[in-house]
Parts: structure tokens; sequence; C-alpha cells
């Protein structure tokens, strides 16, 4: 397992790279759409990745700070705004979950000794909300005759990978504090973490090589 885990941690930069191949292979029927700013959402992701992973900016112990106050963050309200202003096309609801994901930051100017825990709120919160409007997605397709088209449908496979990743790894981030006490579960549950992160930016490559940006 733990070969497995090293081994899936050092091909984790290939598999991040891999979307941003292809969507610029496929930049031509994307630039005069917003598909065009997920590929440089992802274009961003490998290199902030590749940056840390060789700590050409940051040394290692700047990383979870960077990581925890500016990364996961672009992330999650990126996210936000490609389902609730994009997809679902509620610019209300991506202001309140906006508002209401950085607010659950709040809590570390009171509890400064509880790094850990604050980190794990943090995400947790992020994930929830994100998983709201990954069920407000699937809702979407479900109802709609583009199911039918869900090959061509870009927004299918960044779904999934999403809904693959950020709620199937809920409990990891929920219970953090207690899994990491015990290195066997949580040895197994982070090999999933990553298993799951590769598979995810394999579909977000599929969303460029079979995808169709007028199909939502």
């Amino acid at each position: 397992m733990e070969e497995l885990l090293k081994t899936l941690a050092s091909t984790m930069i290939i598999a991040e790279g891999i979307p941003v191949v292809v969507g610029l292979y496929f930049y031509k029927k994307i630039k005069n759409t917003y598909w065009k700013w997920f590929l440089y959402y992802l274009a961003f992701i490998f290199c902030i990745e590749f940056l840390s992973h060789n700590e050409i900016l940051w040394d290692i112990y700047k990383i979870k700070y960077i990581y925890g106050f500016a990364i996961i963050p672009i992330e999650f309200l990126f996210m936000y705004w490609l389902y609730a202003c994009k997809s679902l096309k509620n610019k209300n609801l991506f202001w309140l979950f906006s508002s209401v994901y950085l607010a659950s930051f709040i809590p570390h100017l009171f509890l400064e000794s509880e790094k850990t825990m604050v980190y794990s709120f943090n995400y947790v919160m992020g994930a929830f909300l994100l998983g709201i409007l990954v069920f407000l997605e699937y809702l979407k397709q479900i109802r709609s005759d583009e199911i039918l088209k869900f090959k061509e449908n870009m927004m299918f496979y960044v779904n999934l990978g999403v809904s693959l990743l950020y709620v199937g790894t809920l409990p990891l981030f929920s219970f953090y504090a207690i899994i990491y006490k015990n290195n066997e579960i949580f040895t197994n549950y982070y090999v999933y973490f990553l298993l799951i992160n590769q598979l995810m930016y394999l579909l977000f490559a599929m969303a460029f090589l079979w995808g169709k940006p007028n199909t939502y």
C-alpha cells in the first residue's frame, strides 16, 4: 500500500497536466466560450502543483498556509462560478455560497491553536456547498433531454469528476483529526483520495475531448 501511495503521489502532476494538454489541443472549439476559463483554471492548478511539488516558490512549511488560504479557496470559488453562474444560471446562488464559504474562515481568527481543525472545517464547508451544486446539476441534467447526449455534454464529465472527489472525500476531511491518528485507515483513504483525484482529471480531459461547448 505504501508503494502504491508513493506511485500515485508521484504521478499526480501528470494526471493534472493531461486535461491541460488536451484542452490546449482542442482550444479552437472553446476559445469563444466560457469553457476557456475552465482550461485556464486547470493550467493555473497545474502550475501551482508543479511549483509546490518541487518547492520552487515556497518551502514545505509555507505550502499548507498558501493552500489553506489561497489555492483551495480559489478552487472552490471557481467551481461555484462554473456551476451557479454558468450552468445553473443563478448568480444569487453563487454570491450566497461564496459568502457562506468565505465566512467559514472567520473561526480561524479565534482558534489560532486549532489550525488543523479549522482547515478541515473550511474544506468540509466548501465541499458541502459544492455538493449541493453537484446535486442541482444532476437534477438539471436528468430533467433535460440533454441527458440523452451526455457524451457531448462537457458539464456531465465535470460534474461526475467533482462529485467523485469532493463529495467522496467529505468523510476524510470531516474526521481528519481522528482518521489521521490511525495510520492504516488514513493510508487507505489517502490512496482512494489520490485515485479519485486522478480519475477526476481524466474526466476533465474527456470533457475537452468529446464535449461540445454549446451543450450544458
